[in-house]
């Protein structure tokens, strides 16, 4: 049961608000014990009781806020791995920054080239990557590095975990692969989480893929684009534990 958790485990903060309403309690009580002897301090006892109500309000609002399920998505970073057919490959850290558990129900990602809207193509996962044995296989992907098809997750409240997300056009078969040519991509991660009704832009950034990234690409090696507007420090150490971001590219985007 978490909920005894919740009550109580009170930081400092919530500590002296309640200490505030307490002394605000014992005011209004003492203004309503006195206003019986003098009439001059029932308006004072209906200002004290408004006050009341009102950070009753707030404290209601924030409590709420508390117990809510909020998910959060890192990431930003792009593999184009080894034997994929056009599937891309994102390391994905998901947290929840409320205190209730949640559900992540999918991922989808809207992928637009240079701006275009009319080239939109639409990413949806089709599985998770076991990184270690993905760098065991030289980066390429096998039957063994990759893990049972993408589903639904649990995530508990003011919790973390990390998921290597294996992307690629939606409808498949029928729909063509992806074919990468130069150019800017835009990427849009939409998560669908089971306390909204309608997918919400989690996270968006681009990545600008140059023609020695195709050639490398069509050379069979695996190509690492790396956002730097996330702190690589941080954001790639709780990602995973291994080493799964190569030392020669840790200064730039490269191709092993």
């Amino acid at each position: 049961m978490r909920l005894p958790t919740i009550v109580y485990m009170r930081s400092a903060r919530q500590k002296k608000l309640a200490a505030g309403a307490g002394l605000l309690i014992a005011l209004l009580i003492v203004l309503v014990a006195a206003a019986p002897l003098e009439p001059s301090l029932t308006a004072a006892a209906a200002l004290a009781f408004s006050v009341l109500a009102f950070g009753i309000a707030l404290l209601g609002v924030a409590k709420a806020r508390m117990l809510e399920f909020c998910p959060e998505v890192l990431g930003g970073d792009l593999i184009l791995p080894r034997a994929s057919a056009g599937r891309l490959l994102l390391p994905l850290q998901f947290s929840n920054a409320g205190y209730a558990d949640g559900i992540i129900e999918w991922l989808a990602i809207r992928l637009t080239v240079n701006g275009d809207a009319s080239r939109e193509v639409l990413l949806s996962p089709v599985g998770e990557v076991d990184m270690q044995r993905f760098i065991q296989a030289k980066r390429r992907l096998t039957d063994d590095n990759l893990l049972e098809p993408f589903t639904s997750f649990p995530l508990e409240g003011k919790r973390a975990l990390a998921k290597f997300v294996l992307f690629d056009v939606a409808e498949r078969p029928r729909a063509p692969s992806l074919r990468l040519q130069p150019g800017r991509y835009g990427f849009e991660l939409f998560i669908k989480a089971n306390n909204c009704r309608h997918p919400q832009l989690a996270r968006a950034f681009e990545h600008v893929v140059e023609q020695k990234h195709i050639e490398d690409y069509r050379d069979d090696a695996a190509v690492y684009l790396i956002n730097y507007q996330i702190t690589l420090a941080s954001a790639r150490r709780a990602l995973a534990e291994s080493e799964w971001l190569p030392r020669a590219s840790m200064g730039e985007a490269s191709a092993r």
